[in-house]
């Protein structure tokens, strides 16, 4: 068993997120109604090859980035792949059908409803033109927001390739960092993990840039009872025939709190 005196790089950067909203974060009335502590454009760097993305501190559930990457992946817009699975981060923005509008995945596999797979030609691109500056997918579409439940809150990914490892860099223009965040990371690493397989790389750095971090006013004691808490080494992982399989997968208590809507 690993030892537990050390807590992982992304943790300590991350704890050290929270820390400084708490010390020097801006009040802003948010679009919930809630109220929010903010600071602008905070950054995570993360190595895939030192262990699997997940917090140690509070329990966080496999299941929940696993769906939300099997949704994304696959292009989809209605929550019933939640449902069916008992998660229920969408619910409260989905219609009585289901339906998100043109989210996520439809940017993904069907920008602007114009069938332009964007995953499908980023792979191909990565294959043929490796050294490009342009491994893009661009989440945000102006054209089709309105009809969004949410505009996506993860929208830029650029890959890079070095040798023969892929990097990975993520734009968010907000973040719930107790909440929303840990859970975007591990899907951004669940995707890097996927797109390095179908192009025979190996999986390396992800940095990420938040440019609205932000703790909501009735989330300050569930970050406090999380910064708390022993915390361990990133689990092992391995991911093949895009299956991804967590290990040695220790952590601290489930901690819960309001989503603000």
């Amino acid at each position: 068993m690993k030892s537990t005196k050390k807590m992982s790089s992304y943790e300590y950067q991350y704890r050290n997120i929270l820390k400084d909203i708490l010390s020097m974060g801006n009040f802003r009335n948010d679009r919930t109604g809630v109220g929010s502590y903010s600071l602008f454009n905070e950054s995570l760097k993360i190595d895939l090859k030192e262990g699997f993305p997940l917090l140690t501190g509070r329990k966080m559930f496999e299941k929940t980035f696993k769906t939300e990457f099997d949704w994304f992946i696959n292009g989809e817009t209605n929550i019933k792949r939640f449902q069916d699975n008992g998660i229920k981060i969408w619910d409260a923005w989905a219609d009585e059908n289901g339906d998100l509008g043109p989210v996520y995945g439809h940017q993904l596999r069907n920008f602007n409803g114009e069938y332009y797979d964007q995953l499908a030609i980023l792979i191909n691109n990565l294959k043929t033109t490796p050294d490009s500056r342009r491994h893009i997918i661009s989440l945000w579409n102006p054209l089709q927001l309105e009809e969004m439940a949410l505009p996506p809150c993860y929208l830029y990914f650029q890959f890079f390739v070095e040798n023969d490892e892929l990097n990975m860099f993520v734009v968010q223009r907000s973040g719930d960092v107790l909440l929303g965040i840990p859970y975007d990371i591990a899907l951004f690493a669940q995707i890097q993990l996927y797109i390095a397989e179908q192009t025979g790389y190996t999986a390396a750095r992800l940095e990420v840039q938040i440019i609205d971090a932000h703790i909501y006013k009735n989330q300050i004691e569930t970050v406090k009872q999380y910064l708390e808490q022993e915390t361990f080494f990133s689990p092992d992982y391995t991911y093949k025939n895009g299956v991804l399989e967590i290990k040695n997968y220790q952590h601290g208590p489930k901690l819960t709190a309001a989503v603000a809507v």
